[in-house]
């Protein structure tokens, strides 16, 4: 199990959660590096969450991964931009995926979950995919080509309250 705190979430849980949400972004950018490096240009859009920059209740192993990779989006910014390669990280909130059941089991339901969210995000309702896509297509265009080691936060306004 992932979820819980300190004393609660399953040590494999919380080393899954860290190989799933940094181990996994840091090989893949290990991998492409060099091939960017050559070329003199690159983009690498890592993703963390709202976790990322929030503290988001009884999740340590989930906030805490998305925490290291905002930090590893920064360091791998700094360390690349000579090289012409930009490095930034999307934290999304709520997002109408598939991903939310276990979240959607925990509130008592979906009436419950969007209920929760219609009180916690200014905007009042999940994102969609298509939502979230733009914002990924825009840190990897031109139009974002001054931004590297930013977090771009899409979440209906969740961490500004």
């Amino acid at each position: 199990q992932v979820a819980g705190d300190l004393e609660e979430v399953e040590v494999a849980g919380f080393d899954r959660s860290w190989d799933l949400n940094v181990r996994a972004h840091f090989m893949a950018a290990r991998l492409v590096m060099p091939s960017m490096k050559k070329a003199g240009r690159g983009v690498i859009v890592n993703t963390s969450s709202s976790s990322g920059v929030l503290y988001d209740r009884e999740m340590i192993a989930y906030t805490t991964t998305k925490h290291a990779v905002i930090a590893m989006t920064r360091q791998m910014a700094g360390d690349y931009a000579k090289y012409g390669v930009r490095v930034n990280a999307l934290c999304p909130g709520w997002v109408d995926t598939p991903f939310n059941e276990p979240f959607i089991d925990q509130m008592g339901g979906r009436e419950a979950i969007e209920a929760y969210i219609r009180e916690r995000v200014p905007l009042g309702r999940w994102a969609s995919v298509d939502e979230i896509a733009e914002s990924i297509l825009f840190l990897v265009s031109d139009r974002s080509s001054y931004m590297t080691g930013q977090i771009l936060v899409v979440d209906g306004g969740e961490t500004v309250v």
